[in-house]
């Protein structure tokens, strides 16, 4: 056993290292997410002098990233990764893309050589060892990216860091420390400053009192949500509104859990690969009112004359550049948040019309293309009915955390989210890899069973994670949807490459899972029938406390259905059945 030294005291000026602690804790994060470097060793020996904020060590760098990009999703509020310089930093890069793609807050602070070594104006690609120009690369995919120089910078520098990613737009800002500059003594007095600017308040009553009339004369309105609604911070205040509307509300991927299932006014997904019902009334709707959606292509379908034609819709977000999509749209520039704090009380004074013969049409699409029956007659386990049943066993989770392919649209088409429940993917940049890191960060900040359904190809980007859920004891319960292959390029080839699978099917492999988990020390089980389901998810949680792995097989033939084809409107939509009758 290695023991840390024995902490000093006394009157010694508190450098870089230690104020980053302080202004942690002052900012009430509890975790911090890392891997170690010789880069970032002195601010990794501050955290562990002071014992106040919890290190969780992962084991890839991407892996760290992603791990505060969940939290950041979960929580709202920044989420701190740490990496040492070089790789270290620039594995971070793709997670840090995925967290601006989605507005999602979180501070990353990396490491650097000393700042004399740093290569300057000299004419060489490099000067120290490790050195790497990560604030140019991570400009980009931030709010900011910046050195600190001093540590008279410091305090000043980190406060902005933590504003500006919580601030307006949430998004990540990277700060790079060098190593010296870690070292580096804070003047005397700095004290962190937790202050977070809110929002800009909405005035506009007008722009309100518009939207409300033309709700109250529609005969068909609809309510869409996406992604806006978590990052202003206001699902609650966005309930209570659609709530006071009264009209059915579909959702954007990234909103599918803003109403639990059991809401009588949640439809369901409606997108490209949305539920058919949902698209079917989203398109005979009279009027759309889109709250936190930038109505991009994969919402409202790439026909974007189609959708403008014959409704009104209305649009409030807080990125004028993203309304600019749907010609014709009347949009209203403005924290989402801030305009339901406006708009909540007008439409409380209302008194809206009964629509029962829309609310009877729209149960009827419903009842007529059920998500379940997309796959008529399918070998094996149904995807969506697999989903169904998990999220009828896994209601006590905190969150169902969703990786990018096919697995992700059919727990998009099925999810039924229990009250308060979160569902989490990442969808801008869609990154394979980002699930389980992202549930274990849920699972460390929440101390509650967190649900991963990720798909074979994906689980392997990360899957050695595996040690950190084991060491943790984390309550992470993973389904392994295994089809054999990286399903979503393969149903691209099919459609398209007539049925060649170069490096999907072709040249693709996996490992038994379960057999990988139990090596890891994880309890596993596999499951390939369908009468088989309802047992294997009840050994998933036969433990709420302890992880567990489930490994699903499923055909490698099976595709996800309904979808739209580019270019059409999303009326338009391939079914199962239509796909084998052009065979």
């Amino acid at each position: 056993m290695i023991d840390a030294p024995p902490t000093t005291t006394g009157t010694t000026p508190r450098t870089v290292s230690d104020h980053v602690v302080h202004w942690l804790r002052a900012h009430g994060v509890s975790s911090v997410f890392t891997l170690p470097g010789g880069m970032i060793a002195a601010l990794l020996d501050a955290l562990h002098r002071d014992g106040g904020v919890r290190i969780v060590t992962m084991h890839h760098e991407q892996a760290v990233a992603f791990a505060a990009d969940g939290v950041g999703r979960y929580t709202g509020a920044p989420a701190v990764a740490i990496a040492t310089a070089g790789p270290g930093a620039t594995n971070l890069l793709t997670a840090v893309g995925s967290a601006y793609l989605d507005s999602v807050p979180a501070v990353f602070l990396v490491g650097q050589v000393q700042s004399y070594l740093l290569k300057g104006d000299r004419p060489v690609r490099q000067f120290g060892f490790q050195e790497c120009d990560v604030v140019s690369m991570a400009a980009p995919v931030t709010k900011a990216a910046w050195r600190a120089r001093s540590g008279a910078q410091l305090p000043g520098l980190l406060d902005r860091a933590m504003a500006l990613a919580a601030g307006g737009r949430p998004g990540p800002v990277l700060v790079e420390l060098p190593s010296d500059v870690q070292t580096m003594p804070v003047p005397a007095g700095a004290e962190p400053d937790p202050a977070v600017p809110g929002p800009p308040g909405f005035t506009d009553t007008g722009a309100v009192e518009e939207l409300l009339d033309a709700f109250a004369s529609a005969r068909r309105p609809l309510a869409l949500i996406g992604g806006g609604v978590h990052a202003a911070r206001a699902a609650d205040r966005a309930r209570a509104f659609l709530n006071a509307l009264g009209a059915p509300v579909a959702a954007s991927v990234m909103a599918l859990d803003v109403l639990p299932a059991t809401h009588p006014l949640r439809l369901g997904l409606i997108g490209m690969y949305g539920n058919r019902w949902v698209n079917h009334a989203a398109a005979e709707a009279d009027l759309v009112v889109a709250l936190g959606t930038r109505l991009d292509f994969g919402t409202i379908g790439a026909d974007v004359a189609a959708w403008a034609r014959d409704r009104t819709t209305f649009q409030v977000d807080c990125e004028p550049g993203e309304m600019r999509r749907v010609r014709g749209a009347r949009t209203i520039a403005a924290d989402l948040g801030a305009f339901l704090d406006t708009a909540l009380p007008a439409a409380r004074a209302r008194q809206f019309p009964d629509r029962t013969e829309w609310a009877t049409r729209v149960a009827g699409l419903r009842a007529a293309w059920p998500d379940t029956a997309e796959l008529p007659g399918s070998p094996g386990i149904n995807p969506n009915i697999l989903v169904r049943r998990l999220s009828a066993a896994s209601g006590g989770a905190a969150a169902v955390v969703v990786d990018a392919g096919q697995h992700l649209w059919w727990a998009c088409q099925s999810v039924q989210p229990a009250e308060g429940q979160r569902f989490l993917p990442a969808l801008g940049l869609g990154p394979c890899g980002w699930a389980f890191p992202a549930a274990i960060g849920v699972a460390e900040v929440t101390d509650r069973p967190v649900v991963l359904f990720v798909g074979d190809g994906a689980f392997q980007f990360n899957i050695q994670e595996l040690q950190t859920v084991v060491r943790d004891r984390l309550p992470v319960k993973i389904v392994v949807v295994d089809n054999g292959s990286h399903g979503s390029v393969r149903q691209l080839q099919e459609a398209v490459f007539g049925g060649r699978y170069p490096s999907t099917v072709i040249g693709y492999d996996a490992p038994d899972f379960a057999r990988v988990a139990e090596a890891y020390g994880v309890a596993a089980a596999s499951v390939s029938e369908p009468d088989a389901v309802d047992d294997a998810l009840r050994w998933l949680w036969r433990d709420h406390r302890e992880p567990a792995l489930l490994h699903v097989r499923v055909p490698t033939e099976l595709n996800v259905y309904p979808n739209v084809p580019f270019g059409a409107p999303i009326t338009a939509m391939e079914s199962c059945a239509q796909v084998e009758e052009t065979r």
